[in-house]
């Protein structure tokens, strides 16, 4: 065949940029592109089933490879560049002969070790021995080239869906993207897990997601990954350390390329750009504009020689390829107008009316004040300095300081904000002649389990004790005591002050800068526009407004801030900085009504408000109406509420949407209508404490103690295999699907230590009780302190259930004997195995707990959608306008119905409208409101009411740029007849069997992705 012109068309280049070529030919969108490693050509992927792969210095096309059956996600060409690897959306990968165009392999996994998935990531070792392939259910397959064999397939219990691949230079490991925004590095030889860069969950956006794309720079030495609240951040892979964070773009981040030279790295967005940034201090040089706001990962790849750099063009299936020319004065461009900080940040902790509260104002700047015990949390900035950096860049560093409620009721909610700490400041109150050190234990052991999710970003703790109110009188305690307690908690240093009198303060502050390990937190590389932005939001904090439309304080903005001019995208920019101040805690984008919570630690009072009135229910099972709680029907100080009505409500329903979040309640529906439950928070006592021959399992663990207890019973509620059946005071029971009981019940045996039995019916399957047992040690693992979990199995006599002692068991399995007599059975006695549950189950079994796992995230997701919907109804803020025949209702409703499961409110005229009123003034009243329309098409077709309404619509949604979704419901004709303008729309149709028509119309009224059904049926209409 005739190979396609490229196009002569030129262009005004960007600064730094000459365009080289333009390569046309792609029928459909580009994924992956990818140099040949000596830069002669450049391959493409493509969803038009073929890959094609250019010349790179004519731009015309030098071979078109034919044969992939679904669209091609991915291609990698081989080190020495004669054989490149595509993926396939069958879930199969092609490896070709480039120059004779055949293809020499197919690897396909065995249908028996894998479900139907597509190919997501592909990268060869640098020996060119290995590929590694990633699939949309996050296994990656690793295989020898030469014969084409399947060594090793690797599943991870928290990994799954879309899954990148980078491959280091050295050849002795590779990296993946996860599902939960996490990295995973492997051992290239063996397969095995080395370590998992996690990012604090205030960088993931509950509304995102899917996995990081990385890229691995030429010499090794850092890692690029995306961050879901649209940011890149730059790992040193040798440490682990996270350097440096780069904002800039405005919507979800598709590829990341580092040039050859390492002095550059690339990243394309969603939002249409393509941005440069410079390696050595990570600020942006250009940025190339105009893209296509493509959806589809890859689409960017730098030359392995020169600076030359390809993307996806104006169009998604256009490929563009660019000579780029930055020297040292490139940072001086107007563009390139960087701003750089870091953040710090300190917390204050301990047991209620130690002392906290006072303290942190002074150490502040502000004048001391009495002040009471408060569960809310509060936020100063201690500190805020510019430094000129080694580089000769200047760089603001502020500490930001949050004073945490202490009290043990409040302790669940405020765990949560234990993240990214530099300091710790452990206050006791002096003057106590009981125990001076109540509540150190707990919080150390929190700050440990803290310190551990942060041990893979090399980011460690300074721990301060400190003594508070010294002023009263002496120390309740001795010296001796005192350095004791330093050294066995490992605190750095030791305080005594008086906030009254301000006696220590000073050198507490002083201490607390010093303590500062700059070098070691992450820089920020910022723009002005975003430093604007985010001191305004922060003034307006400040201020103390409490709720606002994002509407209005962009309109605010506009108003009090000098005008930026004429800058792309501002909208867009505004709203990115409100989730990066959220990042930092200070504010909260609710999920419904555009809405943001300018004083976000009033949601935690409100939250231990109704933690505490689920546990002051008299009947003990420390639960609450959810009608009460929405409503604010529980007890909680005056002084404290909200006087606006309207405003509390919309709080407590973002409050309960919260709590159903972090797993800390249940929703269960009851004979009065649906409760909140608390596990941690009943207080009826269980009569019947498990019979001794029915203890299998004890767990001892160190960490928040509650907080892993009361999201276990969540998340066993919510696995799919076990189902709540009753709970008491710190314990609980569970019927499996399969039948039988399993059971567990808490011990606290100590500040921040708990013992956990489980306990098993005689119904129960042995692999039941696997299972049960399994899902609990893992969720120990990853809540607590990994160390300190240890687990201890209890043998009893099959005849007269006598425990045999734990040195028993020991001395027998150091014999290498699996048995032992029982010495309490008349003789014969019977032999009773000590054999582990693992060593008994004969069969080869897979875990179940990543099924387990993600059952428990799908049913937590429904929770909180379920309470989204409720603030969504509270400020009429609806997603999609379900457009009809009439003939087609009852389709329809059952439709909206499922769309209301998953958190999205439609806007049915049957439960909008009012009877007796004229519809059009009331739909056109409710439209400003409306995010998207989908039009149904149904046996009848389109109705002469539909068609009144469409009209309106699409003057209407053309002005405001949202979608109009054309949906073919089941009923409707092979051949359905459409409107000339919904014609040229890709539709979701309900006839098909293929893929899921619900989650794709959820997709087209959202936004959000969803990679798997974003390939399947693409093409239709």
């Amino acid at each position: 065949m005739t190979p396609p012109k490229t196009s002569r068309k030129r262009r005004k280049s960007p600064r730094g940029f000459k365009l080289l070529h333009t390569l046309k030919g792609h029928t459909k969108w580009i994924n992956e592109i990818a140099w040949s490693p000596d830069g002669k050509f450049l391959a493409s992927g493509s969803g038009d089933k073929t890959v094609r792969v250019w010349d790179a210095e004519t731009g015309e096309l030098h071979k078109l490879l034919e044969g992939h059956r679904e669209f091609v996600g991915c291609v990698a060409w081989s080190p020495v560049g004669q054989k490149l690897a595509s993926g396939d959306g069958d879930g199969s990968v092609r490896i070709w002969d480039v120059e004779r165009g055949i293809r020499n392999q197919t690897l396909v996994i065995p249908k028996e070790r894998i479900e139907w998935v597509f190919v997501t990531g592909l990268a060869w070792s640098p020996d060119g021995l290995t590929l590694a392939s990633g699939y949309s259910n996050g296994a990656i397959c690793l295989w020898s080239t030469q014969s084409g064999e399947l060594r090793r397939m690797i599943r991870h219990t928290f990994e799954r869906e879309f899954t990148p691949l980078a491959w280091s230079p050295n050849g002795l490991m590779f990296a993946s993207g996860s599902n939960n925004h996490s990295i995973l590095f492997w051992n290239a030889q063996e397969g095995v897990l080395v370590k998992i860069l996690e990012l604090p969950d205030k960088a993931q956006p509950r509304a995102i997601s899917g996995s990081p794309v990385i890229s691995w720079s030429s010499d090794g030495r850092f890692l690029a990954s995306s961050a879901p609240d649209r940011t890149i951040r730059l790992w040193e892979v040798k440490s682990g350390q996270q350097v440096g964070i780069l904002e800039g773009h405005t919507d979800e981040i598709h590829w990341l390329s580092f040039s050859s030279d390492g002095r550059l790295l690339a990243s394309s967005s969603k939002d249409g750009t393509v941005r440069i940034w410079l390696c050595d201090t990570w600020e942006r040089v250009a940025v190339l504009r105009d893209r296509m706001k493509s959806i589809y990962w890859g689409g960017l790849a730098f030359h392995p020689k020169d600076s030359i750099l390809a993307t996806r063009g104006e169009t998604d299936d256009v490929i563009e390829i660019w000579s780029m020319n930055f020297d040292s004065r490139a940072r001086k461009l107007p563009d390139a107008a960087s701003i750089h900080y870091v953040n710090a940040k300190v917390v204050l902790i301990g047991d209620s009316g130690v002392g906290k509260s006072g303290l942190g104002l002074v150490l502040a700047g502000e004048q001391w004040v009495e002040t009471g015990s408060t569960h809310g949390r509060r936020v100063w900035t201690l500190d805020s300095n510019e430094v000129v950096r080694e580089d000769g860049l200047k760089e603001i560093h502020e500490i930001l300081l949050w004073d945490l409620a202490g009290q043990p009721d409040y302790r669940i909610i405020h765990q949560l904000h234990l993240t990214e700490v530099a300091i710790a400041l452990v206050v006791f109150d002096s003057r106590s002649q009981t125990d001076p050190f109540a509540g150190v234990r707990h919080w150390d052991k929190a700050l440990r389990q803290a310190e551990r999710i942060q041990e893979e970003l090399k980011l460690s703790i300074v721990k301060f004790l400190v003594a508070a109110r010294v002023d009263v009188g002496r120390l309740g305690v001795s010296s001796e005591r005192i350095q004791l307690l330093l050294r066995e908690l490992s605190f750095d240093k030791f305080f005594e002050t008086s906030a009254k009198e301000s006696w220590g303060v000073g050198d507490l502050g002083a201490a607390i800068r010093a303590a500062i390990d700059w070098g070691k937190l992450p820089s920020v590389s910022s723009t002005q526009l975003f430093q604007s932005i985010k001191t305004f939001l922060v003034a307006e904090k400040e201020a103390g407004r409490l709720l606002s439309t994002i509407d209005d304080l962009y309109r605010a903005y506009q108003s009090t801030v000098k005008s930026p001019g004429d800058i792309p995208d501002l909208r867009e920019q505004f709203e990115t900085c409100i989730g990066r101040v959220e990042s930092r805690g200070l504010i909260q984008r609710l999920s419904f009504g555009d809405l943001v919570l300018l004083q976000p630690e009033l949601r935690d009072a409100y939250a231990s408000a109704l933690i505490n009135a689920a546990k002051d229910e008299p009947d003990g099972l420390g639960c609450i109406v959810e009608g009460k709680a929405r409503s604010g029907d529980f007890r909680f100080s005056e002084s404290e509420r909200i006087k606006n009505k309207e405003q509390e409500r919309l709080l407590l329903i973002s409050t309960i949407e919260e709590l159903l979040h972090h797993e800390i309640a249940l929703r269960e529906q009851g004979d009065d209508g649906v409760f909140l439950v608390f596990p941690s928070q009943l207080t009826r006592e269980n009569p019947d404490l498990p019979d001794p021959e029915t203890k299998t399992v004890i767990f001892n663990f160190e960490g928040p103690v509650m907080n892993i207890y009361a999201t276990l019973v969540v998340r066993l509620s919510h696995s799919g295999i076990f189902k709540n059946q009753e709970m008491w005071k710190n314990a609980a029971t569970f019927i499996a699907k399969v039948g039988g009981t399993c059971g567990m019940f808490l011990r606290e045996t100590g500040e921040g230590s708990g013992e956990l039995t489980l306990f098993f019916d005689t119904t129960a399957s042995e692999e039941t009780c696997f299972q049960f047992e399994e899902f609990i040690h893992t969720h120990l693992q990853r809540r607590a302190l990994p160390e300190r979990v240890q687990r201890r199995r209890v043998f009893l006599c099959p005849e007269c259930g006598t425990p045999v002692s734990d040195l028993a068991v020991r001395r027998r399995r150091e014999r290498n004997l699996d048995w032992i007599s029982c010495n309490v059975c008349d003789p014969p006695p019977p032999r009773i195995l000590l054999l582990d549950r693992q060593e008994r189950l004969s069969a080869v079994r897979l875990s179940s707990v990543p099924d387990m796992n993600r059952a428990a995230d799908n049913q937590r997701e429904r929770e909180t959608a379920a309470s989204m919907l409720q603030g969504k109804i509270a400020t009429k803020d609806f997603d999609v306008f379900l457009c009809h025949n009439s003939a087609d209702k009852a389709e329809v409703k059952k439709i909206g119905e499922q769309l209301k499961e998953h958190g999205i409110l439609p806007w049915l005229d049957e439960w909008e409208l009012q009877p007796g009123l004229p519809w059009q003034r009331l739909l056109e009243e409710q439209m400003e409101h409306i995010k998207s329309a989908a039009v149904f098409v149904g046996t009848k077709g389109i109705g002469p009411w539909q068609r009144q309404e469409l009209d309106a619509f699409l003057r209407e949604f053309a002005d405001r740029n949202c979608p109009v979704i054309p949906v073919l419901l089941a009923s409707a004709p092979k051949k359905p007849q459409l409107p000339i303008f919904l014609k040229g729309m890709t539709w979701v149709d309900f006839r098909s069997q293929e893929g899921d028509p619900l989650k794709r119309l959820i997709w087209g009224v959202t936004g959000e992705r969803n990679l798997l059904l974003e390939y399947q049926g693409k093409t239709t209409g």
